[in-house]
């Protein structure tokens, strides 16, 4: 009859296996910022308006928004784009305060 092993053996063993196959090392390696930043040429575009912005202390959504652009929508197609940017522009500012 083979013996069962205890929790803290089943512990200790699934804790080794982590170890050895580097599970912790994937899990906590630096992202690889090159292509981060080379994920999207629009966004990435977007993002360093919104830095800039950010720098000089003034509000990036307003600098952001097309004014033209939104002259010819009707109210509801106005305020689709500019949540869809509110949108946007809050993912950078999460990003920036990541990285700074």
């Amino acid at each position: 009859m083979k013996r069962d092993k205890g929790l803290l053996r089943q512990n200790a063993a699934l804790a080794k296996s982590r170890l050895v196959t580097g599970f912790w090392n994937e899990k906590h390696a630096k992202p690889n910022l090159v292509n981060i930043n080379n994920q999207n040429s629009e966004e990435e575009k977007l993002y360093r308006r919104v830095a800039d912005c950010l720098r000089d202390g003034t509000s990036p959504l307003s600098h952001i928004l097309d004014q033209s652009y939104m002259a010819n929508l009707d109210e509801v197609s106005r305020q689709r784009y500019v949540l869809n940017m509110s949108h946007l522009v809050q993912k950078s500012i999460e990003r920036y305060n990541q990285v700074c």
